[in-house]
């Protein structure tokens, strides 16, 4: 089949036409990216409809695992059904690893369904008008910018909030919109520079204003889309952050001088992303913190003193984090327009919320140092204390999937499994004794990998019993024990290993704990003996640590789900 398309001289009818269609199909393209929401919205409205209709809206009868009346429900057609849901809603989440890994298998599929949904907006109704052609292709990437902006909000998140969901969920959507969107913004460039080197015109556009700033445009997003490459984020996740901060405000006015019938979709972008920012810093907390070393370790512990009004919701939601950043008062460097100075303008760390003392209306933090300038900054702190050992640090959240978590203490589980590595346990330790306190009799195990003992001393109970105290948690070493005795504070740059040796027998900090000694933890073993207990048992499964031990595990754990086992699964994770 031949090119259908050519370049057609069009009156002044005909351009008004075309200017309508484009408007019409930019319109659709934006307004059916909110259709899956919409869709959602609708299912929980009929399903709330039929509990209310049915009188089971009261919470369901909680039988007790392995009794006739699950394995009934099992075996039944609708058990059946639910078995087989869960296993393709397991399959779906599963990474695609050809060669490398390509992402979730439900990001791969859905993003190839919208990039051939809008493909179809992009061509149909063009004729064979090649300048229609090209046009049709910006406006419906440009389309995508409000909603794009609005997947990537972290408080005002209409989108999380409508799906019932977090800003980490929905960022991941973030993601695949945005390369579905560099693929139409590189079509429509790639046409217009066939048409202007077809005309003979690329040397008079070169210099053109509108063709500039539509250069400038594309290379602004590739730098954004290469500085968000794995490699690039794993070096320096600064570059990402200020790349992509400062691209997001440069392209609405460069989109509105490149093409201002594309106004609407720019000033969408610009108000909701200034709106979130101005919200975030009016609910920022600066507050005095202390910053220590603990000794032995590449640890450092910040517990800082919030005010009591604040206090409430972090407690109130175990295994949330927030985002650290040094106001300008704290900086190691005064000068207001040193580079140094204005590093921290674009710093803001996660970090799990490790503890949260109510009473004392103190919030802990626990972080590993790296080379990045805020743990340096930390470091400096904690090495050249002030008189009164504090240090003012501002705390934005609380954020995190936890805050939409079903209720782990009800009867909705019946066994939890939490498994931590290095300061993941600062995501995991709070779950796990939240879950404790609202229900002693839960069926819970925590499974924790640190390097050396005394990365495991900064938790402390309630009546101030470490964390080897609780014979549920399994305590592993990855490092070699003497470490522990090093007052020198190690750094490193490196990821949790979950490789595990053996504690010494005279180390009283670890002689409660129960360990795996002198093997690699054998997270397979692990995961069958807890499923094991009961064939009918509902089981919660949550990970916070580095990659391999999440993707290891989550292999070990879905061998049961395509067995037909019912488990709610979780990974943290702070890679984006």
């Amino acid at each position: 089949m031949s090119w259908p398309y050519q370049f057609l001289d069009l009156d002044q009818a005909q351009k008004q036409a075309r200017r309508h269609a484009l408007d019409r199909y930019g319109l659709i393209a934006q307004l059916s990216a909110l259709v899956p929401v919409a869709l959602f919205l609708l299912y929980r409205l009929a399903a709330w409809g039929i509990a209310r209709a049915t009188g089971s809206d009261g919470g369901n009868y909680a039988a007790v695992p392995n009794s006739p009346v699950l394995k009934r429900h099992r075996l039944s057609t609708v058990g059946s059904w639910r078995s087989r849901a869960r296993k393709l809603a397991w399959w779906f989440g599963d990474d695609v690893v050809l060669g490398w890994n390509w992402g979730p298998r439900d990001q791969i599929i859905l993003g190839t369904a919208w990039t051939i949904w809008l493909l179809i907006l992009c061509v149909v109704g063009t004729g064979k008008d090649y300048l229609h052609l090209t046009k049709r292709f910006g406006i419906v990437a440009v389309s995508q910018f409000p909603v794009q902006y609005l997947l990537s909000l972290k408080y005002l998140n209409p989108i999380a909030l409508a799906l019932r969901s977090s800003h980490e969920e929905v960022n991941r959507w973030h993601r695949v919109l945005g390369r579905v969107t560099g693929i139409f913004v590189t079509l429509h460039a790639s046409f217009y520079f066939n048409f202007y080197y077809q005309n003979n015109l690329l040397g008079q556009k070169i210099t053109s204003l509108v063709p500039v700033l539509g250069f400038i445009l594309i290379t602004a997003m590739y730098l954004l889309y290469g500085t968000a490459l794995s490699v690039v984020r794993q070096y320096s996740y600064r570059l990402f952050f200020i790349t992509h901060l400062l691209v997001a405000l440069a392209l609405p006015p460069v989109i509105y001088f490149h093409a201002h019938h594309a106004s609407i979709y720019v000033w969408e972008s610009l108000i909701v992303f200034l709106l979130d920012i101005a919200t975030r810093r009016f609910g920022l907390i600066t507050a005095d913190t202390k910053v220590e070393l603990i000794p032995g370790t590449d640890l450092i512990k910040l517990v800082g003193s919030i005010p009591r009004g604040k206090i409430t919701r972090f407690a109130k939601n175990p295994g949330t984090h927030i985002y650290l950043s040094i106001p300008s008062a704290s900086r190691p460097h005064r000068n207001p327009i040193a580079a140094a100075h204005l590093v921290f303008e674009f710093s803001f760390n996660p970090f799990s919320v490790a503890e949260v003392d109510e009473n004392a209306g103190q919030l802990t933090l626990v972080a590993r140092r790296h080379n990045g300038p805020m743990t340096r900054a930390l470091t400096s702190f904690a090495s050249h204390p002030s008189s009164d050992h504090n240090v003012k640090l501002s705390f934005d959240g609380p954020y995190g999937c936890a805050m939409r978590f079903p209720n782990l203490a009800s009867s909705a589980f019946d066994r939890i499994l939490f498994v931590a590595g290095g300061v993941g346990a600062t995501f995991t330790l709070p779950l796990y004794r939240w879950v404790l306190a609202e229900n002693p009799a839960a069926r819970v195990q925590m499974v924790w990998a640190v390097r050396g003992a005394g990365d495991a001393t900064w938790p402390v109970g309630g009546e101030g019993k470490g964390i080897t105290d609780d014979d549920n948690i399994q305590l592993f070493l990855t490092g070699d024990i003497l470490e522990n005795t090093i007052d020198n504070a190690r750094t490193s740059n490196e990821s949790e290993d979950i490789e595990m040796v053996s504690l010494s027998n005279e180390d009283e900090q670890t002689k409660h704990a129960l360990l795996y000694s002198d093997r690699r933890p054998n997270l397979q073993k692990i995961v069958d003996g807890f499923f094991r207990q009961g064939a009918e048992e509902r089981v919660a499964v949550l990970v916070c640590g580095p990659d391999a031990m999440a993707r290891d595990l989550r292999s070990h754990v879905g061998a049961w789900v395509n067995k037909g086992r019912d488990v709610w699964w979780h990974n943290e994770s702070f890679a984006w």
